[in-house]
Formats: C-alpha cells, structure tokens, sequence
C-alpha cells in the first residue's frame, strides 16, 4: 500500500462529520477516531511500516520505541513489528500494585527511544 492509498484508507475508516467535543474542550464539526484504524490490521500494518521508516529516517540512532497508553500503544506495536526495535507502554500514572512502573518493558539508560504519539490536536500534555 502506498502513501495515498494508506491515506485515504485512514480517512475512509476514521473521518467523521459531526458535532464533537474534543479533549480540550473545543468543539469541532470533524473528527478524526483514531481506534477506527487502530484495529484494523489491514491498515494498521501499512500504518506501521510508515511510523518505521519515519523513526528511521527522522531518528535512526533509536534503539527502543515508546507508545503511551492508550491511543499509542498499537501504533507502537505495529511500527515494534515493522522496524524490529522493542518498545515501551508509557502509563499515564504508576498503577499501585505488581511492579508499581510507570515505563512497562524493559529498557536500559541512555537508550535512544523514539516516542509515538497517537492524534496530536493542541500540542498541550
């Protein structure tokens, strides 16, 4: 699948037209409901080949991926299978029981990770 087809099948799968209440509170008449492509391998794999050679071409020292819970965490995966480099879940707090981390997966220091975000909309944590 090339760039254009994966485009469009993003679009076709997850474009919606509406009245939504986005994270920050705005509202908006388009969203864009990443968890519609998410799950589906068909574009997920495509999808994953594109966030490699992305981490490649932008970060090619990385030796590790990050995804945060929730929405990145299959983009993560699938760009892990894709470019062969383990990743990490980020949480977005400590769970207070079992190993009680933050980072799940192993890692060491100093590693190079690569973060993959899922939608970005205002740039704000």
């Amino acid at each position: 699948m090339n760039r254009d087809e994966l485009a469009r099948g993003l679009r076709d799968a997850a474009y919606l037209e509406g009245d939504f209440v986005l994270r920050s509170g705005r509202r908006s008449k388009y969203y864009l409901d990443k968890y519609r492509f998410e799950t589906r391998p068909d574009l997920l794999g495509p999808l994953g080949d594109a966030l490699a050679a992305a981490v490649h071409e932008h970060e090619p020292e990385a030796t590790r991926l990050a995804g945060p819970e929730l929405g990145a965490v299959a983009l993560a995966a699938a760009a892990s299978l894709r470019s062969g480099l383990p990743f990490l879940i980020v949480r977005k707090a400590a769970k207070d029981y079992g190993t009680a981390n933050r980072l799940e997966g192993p890692y060491e220091d100093g590693e190079c990770v690569c973060l993959i975000e899922d939608v970005v909309t205002t740039g704000a944590p």
